[in-house]
């Protein structure tokens, strides 16, 4: 029997404000709320809610047999309670159904697992915390930012306490490599590996409304005769998506959710297939081949690395100075400056800085760099007078402290 791991991926980053050189020192919001708002409400109607209301459906006919993983990010938690919590409620009544795995995540979808251990821990924590929170549940599958991933990320994640990871298929390091199966990573200790199977993946998250795909139209039929053909030797299938591709991406008239619908429902009465989430397809009870990946991998461009996010000289700037806060944001602990922070670190600014990626809601990728540098620079200015005032602060109490020392020792 092939397992079929279907984990969709909720995410929304806080858009900025036309935030202008001239408003840098001053009192002004960096996020846009009536877009932010907007956005969230559009993509909920559209695509969450109606997406929730069909596996719940499911679930309700079918029980335990229809069975997925969600990885949903901080930021998009943050805006559905703050902007939609209707939707937040949906999600919530989805999970418990016990039919659903959530998956860890950094908080904001952050790039720090590349460029800072120790604020990985504490994205990955922070978020631990709010899926707790709000649904009473605890991760063990993580779902890294564009599925980054190394063994070197992969240690940083098994010693968060998670038992699997989802990675990207599709690289040249993994050519002649079944992708159908559980691999293990070659890290201490070790972290279960469930590879996405990127064209199976695709064919529904970016060609299932494409009239020049030669594959066209694209039934719920042909999807499982393609899965039929699979060999003997898949265990595992993976297919990781955004779960927006159902009535945002391709909107309803597509036929998309007929054809989520038509799909799962073909799955459980299929005998060689079932419906895993990633802990549950992990209790195959065979022994994982090793996996070594020395360096990072993602599912983002043609490359499948990094270049998606450091691919020129805006970018790399944006990031490092966004980075180069940690210590200071530490040392005055204000909160509101800390929340704007995280929100900061969302890969998708870095990636609107590269004219190779699509879906730039800016005019052009230096036009996204400034805007985001502008906003930047004000909190780096925020930041710099809380440090100074809290050195003077700390200044005057020692001083105070030695005055008083000497009046002592002088009597």
């Amino acid at each position: 029997m092939i397992q079929i791991c279907l984990i969709f991926q909720v995410h929304q980053p806080f858009r900025l404000r036309n935030f202008h050189f001239f408003e840098i020192g001053g009192r002004y919001p960096y996020f846009d709320e009536e877009k932010n708002a907007k956005i969230i409400r559009q993509v909920a109607e559209n695509s969450y809610l109606p997406t929730n209301r069909l596996l719940q459906d499911l679930i309700k006919s079918y029980g335990t047999k229809i069975k997925i993983g969600l990885a949903i990010s901080g930021c998009a938690l943050d805006q559905m309670e703050a902007y939609f919590p209707e939707v937040l409620e949906s999600f919530q009544q989805l999970v418990a159904t016990g039919n659903v795995e959530l998956l860890g995540q950094t908080y904001s979808g952050s790039l720090s697992s590349v460029k800072d251990a120790s604020l990985f821990a504490d994205e990955v924590s922070d978020h631990k915390k709010r899926l707790f929170t709000l649904f009473r549940k605890r991760p063990k599958t993580f779902f890294n930012t564009g599925l980054v991933y190394s063994d070197k990320i992969g240690k940083l994640i098994a010693d968060q306490g998670f038992k699997a990871a989802v990675i990207e298929g599709a690289t040249p390091i993994f050519e002649g490599r079944n992708l159908n199966r559980i691999y293990e990573s070659t890290t201490a200790p070790p972290l279960k590996l469930l590879l996405r199977n990127t064209s199976l993946s695709d064919d529904i998250a970016f060609r299932f409304a494409r009239h020049d795909w030669s594959e066209w139209p694209l039934t719920s039929e042909k999807y499982i005769g393609w899965l039929k053909q699979l060999s003997p030797d898949d265990q595992t299938v993976t297919l990781a998506m955004d779960y927006a591709t159902f009535g945002e991406h391709h909107k309803k008239e597509t036929g998309i959710f007929d054809f989520l619908q038509y799909l799962l429902e073909n799955l459980v009465q299929e005998n060689n297939f079932k419906l895993c989430p990633p802990q549950s397809a992990l209790k195959t009870g065979k022994k994982e081949e090793k996996l070594q990946v020395p360096n990072a991998i993602s599912w983002s461009g043609i490359q499948k690395n990094l270049s998606a996010w450091e691919n020129n000289e805006l970018q790399i700037e944006a990031i490092e100075r966004v980075y180069a806060l940690k210590n200071d944001l530490k040392l005055i602990n204000d909160k509101e400056l800390s929340r704007n922070w995280e929100y900061l670190k969302s890969a998708d600014h870095f990636l609107y800085m590269d004219e190779k990626n699509g879906g730039n809601p800016y005019e052009n990728a230096y036009d996204a760099f400034l805007k985001y540098m502008n906003v930047l620079s004000d909190l780096e200015l925020k930041v710099k007078n809380k440090v100074k005032a809290k050195s003077a602060t700390v200044e005057k109490k020692h001083r105070k402290k030695h005055g008083r020392r000497q009046k002592i020792e002088s009597t």
